[in-house]
């Protein structure tokens, strides 16, 4: 009788319980990874975008004055009065009683500004998943 170079039944079931292990640790990592990438992206992404919009040039305000949950702006070209303030989110509330969110998702206990010198306040904002943002916003000076 003549032997067939074949594989037994072991060998196959073997290779297929390797290939879902390798199938499944595969769709583990890339849960884990998604999950890691969209809470780190997302905080991050919306604190720089609303640094960057308070010391945009086309912003033109002036610090005038500082408290714990809110600043005092004055914007130079229009020659209005704003306040940058800290609830449940960090909103800019204007002149005429209407206010622009900044930054949502936020925990007022958690943050605060705090004067640095004549045009620079330090920002600490804690967020409601945890995580913590701060920054350095370097505002026009005041003429």
């Amino acid at each position: 009788m003549k032997k067939r170079g074949a594989f037994t039944l072991v060998e196959c079931i073997a290779a297929l319980m390797v290939t879902t292990f390798v199938i499944i640790l595969a769709g583990l990592a890339m849960t884990s990874v998604r999950k890691v990438n969209q809470h780190s992206l997302a905080g991050s992404v919306d604190w720089f975008i609303c640094l960057q919009e308070l010391e945009s040039p086309d912003q033109t305000f002036a610090l005038k004055k500082v408290y714990r949950y809110r600043l005092l702006l004055r914007d130079q070209r229009q020659q209005r009065n704003y306040e940058l303030r800290i609830s449940d989110r960090l909103y800019l509330r204007t002149p005429t009683g209407g206010y622009m969110p900044v930054l949502s998702a936020v925990r007022a206990d958690k943050s605060f500004f705090r004067q640095l010198d004549q045009q620079r306040v330090y920002v600490e904002v804690g967020r409601t998943n945890g995580q913590k943002n701060y920054g350095i916003i370097c505002f026009d000076k005041a003429e």
